[in-house]
């Protein structure tokens, strides 16, 4: 299934999962538990290094209407970066990562070398706070640097971003409808918004309010005693209700 974030998509088809666990066991059976109910299944490093590369195809039998988000966030010399990606792609996922500070022809490489799969670059880790900034591009605050970097992607032919909830705004003003924008470190508020290890969060509402485009929430689905249940409430609240 080919990721469709087209604006008539309901909430839940927006809504990504990420299979954030330290074994295949449990991440495929949330997968039986939650398809259907959201949209899309991250696959991070973690599970990807723990369960081999076959996780994709494995998620993808188990749900075959979502979409596969392979967040790897690749990020080396161009070279190799188009051959990783050029690796995954072949797994077949619909979306990849790579990071928008490996410049502009790293991110080149990666589009290149996508095959059918989107390629996102992340701008700026939702766990950096403003502490981090000086040191990883003075004079420029997260919102600024995000801008620049996402500029930078979609003048790589890039198809979109990832960037927290409090750069969606400008990034969606600056950059129009078109790329694809997707929001980590999200908080429904039913579960009690609290940052955790991220630094930059914002509810659903404000984010499909601000132009998001896939929204991903794992801990406050993961951790519910009824997590299809959770799903349902966040995909409610991205309705504003």
């Amino acid at each position: 299934m080919a990721i469709d974030l087209g604006r008539e998509i309901p909430p839940k088809g927006r809504l990504a999962f990420p299979l954030d666990f330290p074994d295949e066991e449990s991440a495929l059976g949330f997968v039986k538990t939650l398809a259907g109910h959201v949209g899309v299944f991250k696959i991070g490093l973690e599970l990807f290094t723990k369960a081999g590369p076959g996780i994709v195809g494995r998620v993808r039998d188990l749900a075959p209407d979502s979409g596969i988000f392979l967040d790897l966030k690749f990020h080396d010399i161009p070279t190799t970066v188009g051959r990783a990606v050029r690796a995954a792609a072949k797994l077949g996922p619909d979306l990849l990562t790579v990071h928008a500070q490996g410049g502009e022809s790293m991110l080149k490489a990666a589009v290149e070398n996508a095959g059918t799969a989107k390629i996102l670059a992340v701008t700026l880790l939702t766990s950096l706070g403003p502490a981090d900034l000086p040191e990883l591009r003075p004079g420029l605050d997260a919102r600024g640097y995000a801008l620049s970097l996402a500029k930078r992607a979609l003048a790589c032919s890039c198809h979109g971003v990832v960037a927290s909830c409090q750069e969606l705004p400008i990034l969606r003003k600056e950059l129009g409808k078109a790329p694809i924008i997707a929001v980590p470190g999200i908080r429904p508020v039913w579960a009690g918004v609290k940052a955790d290890d991220q630094a930059r969060v914002g509810t659903p509402t404000e984010a499909m309010s601000q132009g998001a485009s896939l929204l991903v929430v794992g801990r406050p689905i993961r951790d519910a005693a009824d997590p299809v249940d959770a799903a349902e409430k966040t995909a409610l609240e991205m309705l504003g209700t």
